[in-house]
């Protein structure tokens, strides 16, 4: 008859793979942090996901501009149905800009800044800008 594993040696292994996977977890993102910082150029532009619209606004255009400072996402967005593009405009507080700070897949921040265009919200974002002087 064989003695019976102790419990603390059972979950040694279980232990072992946990930390494992949990350091190349972290590896693989800080070279993906590695990669958008040391690769990162002025052409870089936020995908439109990362602006967050309220339920019910609807994107109707959206396009990269560039320019001698760099490049920019410029989203065209109707507002919800009952609301303003004013209104929209305030509740992004996108007036004159707004700071979106990343999240931990793209933890770059972005700057996002409105202009009303008849019935549209047209959005400007970019990784570049620098803030409004007061």
């Amino acid at each position: 008859m064989t003695p019976a594993t102790p419990p603390r040696e059972r979950h040694v292994p279980v232990l072992g793979l946990t930390v494992t996977v949990l350091v190349a977890a972290i590896l693989l993102l800080l070279g993906r942090y590695a990669l958008l910082f040391l690769g990162a150029t002025e052409g870089d532009v936020p995908p439109a996901a990362a602006i967050p619209l309220p339920a019910g606004s609807a994107v109707v255009g959206e396009s990269a501009e560039c320019a001698s400072g760099g490049c920019w996402l410029v989203v065209s967005v109707r507002p919800p149905d009952g609301t303003t593009p004013e209104e929209l405009e305030r509740a992004l507080g996108t007036d004159p800009q707004v700071r979106l700070l990343g999240d931990l897949w793209d933890p770059r921040t972005i700057r996002l800044g409105s202009d009303v265009r008849g019935p549209l919200l047209e959005l400007r974002a970019d990784y570049w800008s620098s803030a409004p002087s007061p």
